[in-house]
């Protein structure tokens, strides 16, 4: 878990700066730490229910705290924490009749969105997703994963030229990330994620739009499962 709480700078010690803190003087510094926090969460390295203390997170980014402030209220928006009476600001919790709903509507939405995609799908389409999961063939890091896996999904997507049905499909994986990150984080499973995609891009490099619909069904079922049954050991 990412241990929000800075360590002291000693004595005689400048405070930390912006820049030693990874972030970009020139950005929205609040956004930058909405980016780190929200990476932190959906990879699972900030557990679910975990508080979220506004002078920590200052001190860990080397700021004061009214960009932490901002930061929270966007996260809050996103759904990925809450802020409740005498308790604070949180880490949202895990609910699995979130991802079992969020998981039933992915089905019904990508398998239409993926089968009109292989029929348009082109070299250059397979190169840049093939190119995407070679990268990622060796990582480890569920941040780096869930980066990945996303581009990997916008790739295979874009063909099919369904702008609205594609942002609801991003929101919809957005919510289910979390889940995603957090099995991931907790379980053997990316390497099997990672082959059904190497299995679903065959299926897009040979056109087959049926088979990579099947595929895809057959992917989507796979993680929720795996997300189920993490979230049931957990529970236990």
């Amino acid at each position: 878990m990412v241990n929000l709480v800075a360590k002291s700078s000693g004595k005689g010690r400048q405070p930390p700066t912006l820049s030693s803190s990874g972030l970009e003087p020139r950005q929205s510094i609040s956004g930058q730490i909405a980016d780190r926090l929200r990476a932190d969460i959906l990879s699972a390295a900030i557990g679910p229910d975990q508080p979220l203390k506004q002078d920590h997170i200052a001190r860990r980014f080397g700021v004061s705290q009214a960009p932490v402030r901002e930061a929270l209220k966007q996260l809050v928006s996103e759904r990925l924490v809450v802020a409740q009476v005498n308790r604070g600001v949180r880490v949202a919790p895990l609910d699995r009749n979130e991802v079992e709903e969020t998981a039933a509507l992915r089905l019904k939405l990508e398998l239409d969105l993926i089968e009109s995609a292989a029929t348009k799908f082109k070299a250059e389409d397979v190169e840049r997703a093939a190119k995407v999961l070679n990268a990622i063939s060796g990582e480890t890091g569920v941040s780096k994963l869930m980066r990945a896996n996303d581009e990997f999904h916008e790739i295979i997507y874009r063909p099919a030229n369904r702008p609205v049905t594609a942002s609801v499909v991003r929101d919809l994986r957005r919510r289910y990330a979390r889940y995603l990150g957090f099995m991931w984080q907790h379980s053997g499973h990316a390497p099997a994620s990672l082959t059904g995609h190497r299995d679903l891009l065959d299926c897009l490099r040979r056109g087959k739009a049926r088979e990579a619909g099947e595929q895809l069904r057959k992917h989507i079922n796979a993680s929720t499962d795996a997300i189920l049954e993490t979230l049931r050991r957990f529970d236990a």
